[in-house]
């Protein structure tokens, strides 16, 4: 019983080590990726408008995945301009952070994420992108319109919705093109966050580049939009 007891015991330390050994592995990969896009070159950048604008040109035009969450308090706000003739990535969030003590930053995931400080933060905003989505599932061919509207159809994301008395803004065609994720692109994922998704989905889209989600307060409204660039 002794020899069997010590075997399966010798076993089960060896999945242990594995599983660890392969954690830490994929931590250091991720912190590697992040640390690839902070430090990537830029040249002769020039970006001008508000804050949700100047954000989507960085990430279509550049090639950057960003995903912004807005403060209540962004329409206060003056337009941005940043001029960088050669620099980083952090050297040009530094100097868009600059222009505004609403808001920080971080490289998460492969995704440069600004988010506002606590004190001017929407607490339902913050609820929401931590809420644990059981599966979700992004077939081929989707378009980014159709992504937004199954996002917040999700149970977790409408109990949430609805509890707080908020509704979901949904996103109506108007124009020409309606912005893809990638006729190859397809995910399927289980137990994640909503902000992991959202990041999950611009960095391994082809196409999807951004994600941003905000409130209007006079309609209690949530929106929630991906952005991409042209096929």
């Amino acid at each position: 019983m002794l020899v069997k007891y010590v075997g399966s015991l010798s076993i089960i330390l060896l999945i242990t080590i594995s599983n660890s050994n392969g954690i830490e592995a994929q931590s250091q990969a991720a912190s590697r990726k992040n640390d690839e896009l902070a430090t990537r070159l830029l040249k002769n950048v020039v970006l001008e408008g508000q804050l949700w604008n100047l954000l989507g040109r960085l990430a279509l035009d550049y090639d950057i995945p960003v995903g912004l969450e807005i403060s209540p308090d962004e329409l206060k706000s003056n337009r941005y301009r940043v001029e960088l003739r050669e620099g980083t990535v952090a050297d040009l969030m530094g100097q868009i952070i600059s222009q505004n003590d609403r808001y920080n930053w971080l490289i998460e995931d492969g995704v440069v994420n600004v988010f506002p400080r606590d004190k001017y933060r929407d607490a339902f905003l913050a609820e929401l992108l931590t809420v644990q989505i059981r599966s979700f599932a992004v077939a081929k061919n989707s378009d980014c319109w159709g992504l937004q509207n199954d996002l917040v159809r999700t149970p977790e994301i409408k109990a949430v919705i609805d509890a707080r008395g908020m509704q979901a803004s949904s996103a109506d065609f108007s124009g020409f093109y309606i912005p893809q994720l990638g006729r190859s692109f397809s995910l399927k994922v289980s137990d994640i966050t909503l902000k992991a998704l959202l990041n999950r989905i611009i960095t391994e889209s082809p196409l999807a580049r951004t994600w941003l989600i905000s409130t209007e307060g006079s309609s209690r409204t949530v929106n929630l939009r991906v952005s991409a660039r042209q096929q």
